[in-house]
């Protein structure tokens, strides 16, 4: 029983990581990359789109994620 256990805790933690690794990358193509002014837009000239600032939240469910998949890491090579 322990042996699945720690099977299961493996799966999850790679499949947080993999989460993890999406969202970071939303993160970065919605948010970082642009170069926001003080009231939070981004004017792109080519396209003529005002964007917001509002693709921060990406980075929420990036960092919970890759925090459950680090214990399930430290739990599933654990046993």
């Amino acid at each position: 029983m322990a042996r699945r256990a720690g099977v299961v805790m493996r799966i999850s933690a790679v499949l947080c990581l993999a989460l993890s690794a999406f969202f970071y990358y939303a993160w970065y193509a919605f948010y970082v990359k642009w170069d926001f002014n003080e009231l939070g837009r981004y004017y792109d000239p080519v396209d003529q789109v005002v964007y917001t600032s509002s693709g921060f939240v990406w980075v929420l469910p990036a960092t919970v994620l890759l925090a459950a998949g680090a214990v399930f890491i430290w739990r599933g090579w654990r046993r």
